[in-house]
């Protein structure tokens, strides 16, 4: 029988120690396999200026020369997968409400370059402002407003046409406001751009504040007064409508700070901030407290 010699017997255990750590990283890395990268989006560039080229050579009221064609379909192309798509959609848009095909082609070629998301709600926005049985505002009016809530719109869009489209019923239907239409308008695009800091949907809140105001379990206000401050309310950002509520209920109760309604709504909107609720002096509660002893 071979006695193993020291050098060989501490390379043997060298060996087996690594092979043991190997096998443990093995074990592990079955046990904790690693998530599947995910494939690189695909840019579908020559089938953006297949589909944009023709759509241009099949519209003859468009214009344009072939060659000139053939250019805007490759800025089209660089828009990548969709950028046809959104392209085609803003330009028939535009020529069907009485633009010129270049200047509808050059807005065509800006969206061609945004996200789905910003031309669908450009389109609805602009639909919605631009048709008779909307706001039927005036061509550059409609464009502005929809530029406004898509392209020019800092946050998330999923939100927005749903909130233009309720915020523009609301403010038309006679049993609410009944505004002119163009005023309507401003107000709608108005409410809506506060979405950009809340990060969700403004027409529920609105509504729910203007109703609030207007209750007899709240200020009672009038229409416009409640128009007036429900839209200061909701500047503060979320949870501003919850504050306000929760804060004029404490301010008017007998067991809260006992407040006349205008002192109320004072304290209130102070709550509704939450920068500025930690500012609400002493100067409320200890009124209050006075007037319950």
């Amino acid at each position: 029988m071979k006695i193993l010699n020291g050098p060989f017997l501490s390379a043997l255990c060298f060996l087996l120690t690594i092979q043991n750590l190997n096998a443990s990283a093995s074990h592990a890395a079955d046990a904790n396999p690693k998530p599947a990268s995910s494939p690189a989006p695909v840019c579908t560039t020559a089938k953006e200026y297949i589909t944009a080229l023709e759509f241009m050579r099949a519209r003859s009221d468009l214009a344009l020369l072939d060659k000139d064609a053939q250019k805007v379909a490759t800025e089209v192309s660089a828009g990548c997968t969709d950028a046809a798509k959104r392209f085609i959609k803003v330009t028939s848009l535009l020529t069907h409400s009485g633009l010129t095909g270049r200047d509808a082609i050059s807005n065509g070629l800006e969206f061609a370059q945004k996200s789905n998301a910003e031309t669908d709600t450009f389109i609805t926005v602009f639909k919605q402002a631009f048709v008779e049985e909307g706001l039927d505002l005036d061509f550059s009016a409609s464009l502005k407003m929809a530029r406004a809530l898509s392209s020019e719109f800092e946050g998330n869009l999923d939100p927005v046409r749903k909130d233009f489209e309720r915020l523009v019923k609301f403010c038309v239907n006679t049993k609410n406001l009944n505004l002119p239409k163009p005023q309507c308008g401003a107000f709608a695009t108005r409410l809506t751009r506060y979405g950009q800091s809340w990060g969700g949907g403004i027409a529920k809140p609105f509504n729910e504040a203007f109703e609030f105001l207007r209750s007899s379990k709240g200020p009672a206000l009038t229409t416009g007064q409640a128009l007036e401050l429900a839209e200061q309310i909701l500047s503060k950002g979320p949870g501003s409508v919850e504050n306000f509520t929760q804060g004029y209920r404490y301010g008017v109760s007998a067991k809260g700070l006992a407040l006349d309604s205008k002192s109320a709504i004072a304290f209130a909107t102070k709550m509704a901030s939450p920068a500025t609720s930690s500012a609400a002096t002493a100067t409320d509660s200890t009124g209050a407290a006075k007037k319950r002893n």
